[in-house]
């Protein structure tokens, strides 16, 4: 039932969304602008984001690096079937993906993965916010849409860097961390309390391993190269439907989009994703422009998407580094993961230890 609640509301995001895109717009016209674009860019757009699958590959894996050494098969192979998931799964369900196709128990958990994913997304968060406001800069005052999308932006940006805040701080104090949790749903629940301060506990220990500085360097220069491919690829779409963008406008754009997509939205981010790029491209194109040729250049962008991680994560799916039978214990794995480390939490503080024990209770390392 609560699947179904979520599945009902993901849908509902993306209808109301797309209604808001397309009410009132000439449908036909959008098809036909859509034929009619030059798809040479299209096929360089695709090659594109064959770049952007490499370059976030490898950016994963330097995070990763400190706890476990992932041959690049497997990595290349888990991303690939990992960002399919995130993108038609719906509600970004499918973030939990990767940490649990890579995690390999009891050498490396879950909580170390996932914890990777989550710096991985609060870097990317905090770029894009940024990126975003220090864009909206070159918008003339008075543009329409302006003081909501800047307004957005903002909120992004601190929504991420107090995140990013939280982070530090436990980096810097996990008993206090794990602590104040452990005191806050102790009132409502004993149980509830030990099992997410045992999840806290694991979650921050795996923030704990961080790479050398030449890796967290090359982690951010990866990460420039990431977006930087993202901004390119849309500009050089954005040409096969006539529609001439700068660099400073494309990078905007891609902003508006990161926006909208952060929003849970139902499989295939559908609805959100095309009324963030018209949203965008409003900025700089005439209304009658952003209503047929940004239509469609919205609708192809979210295909292209589609079909690449798509095409990418079925063929990956059946490579010998992705185990199919895993994904439906997943569940069962998952809590029995969970367990585990309620009893070390739990017998760490009984031992008078504070915050958990830095090995298993089979010794091995968290």
């Amino acid at each position: 039932m609560k699947r179904l609640v979520q599945l009902a509301a993901s849908l509902a995001i993306s209808g109301g969304a797309l209604w808001l895109t397309l009410r009132g717009k000439d449908l036909a016209a959008i098809a036909a602008a859509a034929w009619a674009a030059d798809h040479r860019y299209l096929l360089a757009y695709l090659l594109v984001l064959a770049a952007i699958h490499y370059a976030r590959t490898v950016r994963w894996g330097i995070l990763l690096e400190p706890v476990a050494k992932i041959p690049f098969a497997k990595l290349n192979s888990v991303c690939a079937v990992g960002f399919m998931a995130l993108f038609i799964l719906p509600l970004r369900l499918g973030e939990f993906a990767r940490p649990y196709l890579v995690a390999e128990r009891p050498r490396l958990r879950v909580s170390a993965t996932l914890s990777s994913v989550v710096v991985e997304r609060v870097a990317d968060g905090l770029f894009a916010g940024a990126l975003l406001v220090l864009s909206l800069l070159a918008v003339p005052e008075g543009t329409p849409n302006l003081r909501l999308i800047r307004g957005a932006g903002w909120l992004m940006f601190a929504a991420f860097g107090g995140l990013l805040l939280f982070l530090v701080l436990a980096y810097l104090n996990r008993a206090m961390a794990v602590r104040l949790t452990s005191r806050l749903l102790g009132t409502v629940s004993r149980r509830l309390a030990d099992r997410v301060s045992a999840m806290m506990d694991a979650f921050i220990h795996g923030l704990r391993v961080v790479p050398s500085r030449r890796k967290v360097g090359l982690f951010f220069l990866l990460t420039f190269l990431y977006w930087g491919l993202n901004g390119w690829g849309m500009l050089i779409l954005a040409r096969g439907f006539g529609i001439q963008l700068s660099a400073l406008q494309a990078f905007t754009v891609l902003g508006v989009l990161l926006v909208g997509v952060m929003i849970p939205a139902g499989p295939g981010m559908v609805g959100t994703f095309q009324y963030a790029t018209v949203l965008g491209l409003s900025l700089f194109v005439p209304a009658e422009v952003a209503d047929v040729r940004g239509q469609a250049y919205a609708n192809v962008l979210w295909a292209a998407q589609l079909v690449q991680l798509t095409a990418f994560g079925l063929f990956f799916l059946f490579s010998r580094h992705i185990q199919l039978a895993r994904l439906f214990r997943a569940p069962a794995e998952v809590e029995e993961e969970l367990e585990e480390e309620e009893a070390e939490y739990q017998a760490a503080e009984r031992g008078g230890a504070g915050t958990g024990a830095g090995t298993g209770t089979n010794g091995t390392p968290r």
